[in-house]
């Protein structure tokens, strides 16, 4: 009788499992395996890239291995290899070690570090570039200040010239790229739970080894995250390597283009690029994969923080020289050159003239991270489903490998032809802001959603919510400090892009990296530049200080 009474009781939660009536879909059900539902959403790099292909097919095959040959591909390969590498491990170790002390220690000052560990983002690193080469180069900052300590001149004294090269390149890409492994650790930090680290703690490990044991193993994925987007921007980047002399595949490009060669071997020139950062995020996708991981009923925050006891001075010290690299120093530079506008008056008169383009810039800027963000959230939540984005994914961080300025071409080449209407707006700047930054959007959406349980999901669409609701209401939430954390980062970049914009704005929107390249390159070192720059600083400390008060953070504290 009991055995009788039990069974309906056992029986009855089977009934949630049953399959539910079917509903109207926009695409056949089953997808074809070879297809990807999300391969539409590709689109906005698909299409610069299927033109750059095509530009590179209208090369002379001869002329095309020819400037193959003389930009020595090969020995291009394995110096960009290094320099990235170099760069890449320089901002882990300043950046993943800047983010743990900030959220999980008592150090003191943390929630100041903390807002300031995003900052750096709004200095382009072509400036930071300007401002080290300034200070540290032969006849700089530095060198002058040591002769006039010594008495004697410049030419009197011995001074190294580390900036230039290779790896003055790798120290100021590294530091430059130092806030984009912070963010990524930092989103992940704050959103594992601390009762993890506890019950380490109650088995008998102490603070390293519950570091070493359960927190490090759980950044993997975060780590790996933010190493890769900075090993591949290191590919692309142009301003810092040719400001500091250091040859690369941007460099080559670009001379091929003063030189003479045409579009199309430009083009050629530029596909290698397209197939190591495939090759890259090829290889990184397993290994995330086996990395990733999920908490259920994660508290975010919650928890102890690590008592560092007589390490808080040291912790304190490291801090404080990360903000004097990453920010100090380069401001520091800036205001000393905004010194030579003169009065305060003619400062200020500037800076209200900037307000257009300050509206330009936050226009664009905030557009394009929007619209990147809406296309690589969709494409990654269907990965993360496992119904879609395996083929979509790829190409569309491909177009983290476009140089900007062949980016630039390509778009102009591409709405001309097929949407004329299109081409002198700011929906152009928009699509390559997409291009050009979905990749570090992936990157972030990807990490946050590594902490999600699906079996979360799960329950919300068993309850009865659709697959857009479940997203909403159980998925968003959970992720939504790291989606925050991405859309600041991607509308960072987007702020401070320079060599797409250039090409592709529309005539007198001119935008502030616009203006800082102005007054940098184009009429020579003007203090003016300073002041945008700093503008710029500013731009981007606002949104992230709202972004901390929002997760519940007191400045200060």
């Amino acid at each position: 009788m009991a055995q009788e009474a039990i069974r309906p009781a056992v029986a009855q939660p089977r009934a949630l499992s049953a399959p539910r009536p079917q509903r109207l879909r926009l695409w056949p059900r089953p997808w074809p395996a070879r297809l990807d539902r999300a391969l539409p959403l590709a689109l906005p790099v698909v299409a610069p890239v299927l033109y750059l292909v095509w530009l590179a097919s209208r090369a002379e095959p001869t002329a095309l291995w020819q400037s193959l040959v003389r930009a020595k591909v090969g020995d291009l390969i394995l110096q960009v290899n290094l320099l990235a590498l170099t760069a890449t491990l320089w901002a882990i170790l300043l950046g993943a070690p800047w983010a743990w002390l900030v959220a999980r220690t008592d150090v003191p000052g943390r929630a100041i570090f903390r807002w300031l560990g995003a900052l750096p983002l709004a200095v382009p690193p072509y400036v930071g570039a300007l401002c080290y080469a300034a200070l540290l180069a032969k006849g700089g900052i530095a060198h002058r200040a040591l002769a006039d300590w010594q008495g004697v001149t410049t030419r009197e004294i011995a001074f190294p010239q580390l900036i230039y090269g290779r790896w003055g390149a790798a120290f100021v890409l590294g530091i430059f790229g130092a806030p984009y492994v912070f963010l990524t650790v930092h989103g992940a930090l704050s959103r594992l739970d601390p009762a993890l680290g506890h019950a380490a703690r109650t088995l008998g490990h102490g603070p390293w080894g519950v570091f070493r044991r359960v927190t490090l193993p759980l950044l993997r994925p975060a780590l790996l995250a933010g190493g890769t987007l900075v090993f591949l921007y290191c590919w692309v980047d142009f301003g810092v390597v040719s400001l500091l002399r250091t040859r690369t595949f941007t460099t080559a490009i670009y001379n091929a283009l003063l030189a003479g060669f045409s579009l199309p071997s430009a083009a050629g020139l530029s596909l290698p690029l397209v197939g190591i950062v495939w090759a890259t995020l090829l290889l990184q996708r397993p290994i995330l994969g086996r990395a990733s991981y999920a908490q259920e009923g994660a508290r975010s925050g919650a928890g102890a923080r690590v008592a560092l006891g007589p390490w808080r001075g040291p912790a304190l010290l490291f801090l404080l020289g990360a903000v004097l690299l990453t920010l100090g120093l380069p401001l520091g530079v800036l205001l000393y050159q905004i010194t030579l506008l003169g009065s305060a008056v003619a400062v200020r008169d500037f800076a209200v003239s900037l307000l257009p383009f300050v509206r330009n810039s936050l226009l664009v800027a905030g557009l394009g991270a929007s619209a990147t963000l809406g296309i690589a959230g969709i494409i990654g939540w269907l990965r993360w489903r496992r119904r879609g984005g395996v083929l979509a994914a790829p190409l569309l961080q491909a177009g983290y490998a476009l140089p900007g300025t062949v980016l630039g071409f390509t778009l102009v080449g591409l709405t001309l032809t097929f949407l004329p209407r299109v081409y002198g707006t700011p929906v152009v700047l928009i699509l390559a802001y997409i291009a050009l930054f979905a990749t570090p959007a992936l990157q972030g959406i990807g990490a946050a959603l590594a902490t999600v349980p699906p079996r979360l999901e799960e329950a919300a669409r068993v309850l009865g919510h659709g697959s857009i609701g479940a997203a909403w209401r159980v998925v968003v939430p959970l992720a939504g400090p790291g989606l925050a954390g991405t859309w600041l980062l991607t509308f960072a970049l987007a702020l401070r892009e320079i060599a797409a914009t250039i090409i592709l704005r529309p005539p007198g929107f001119d935008t502030l990296p616009v203006r800082l390249w102005t007054h940098t390159m184009d009429v020579g070192p003007d203090p003016r530049a300073a002041v945008v720059a700093l503008v710029l600083v500013g731009l981007v400390g606002l949104p992230w200080l709202a972004l901390l008060r929002l997760q519940g953070d007191d400045i200060g504290t």
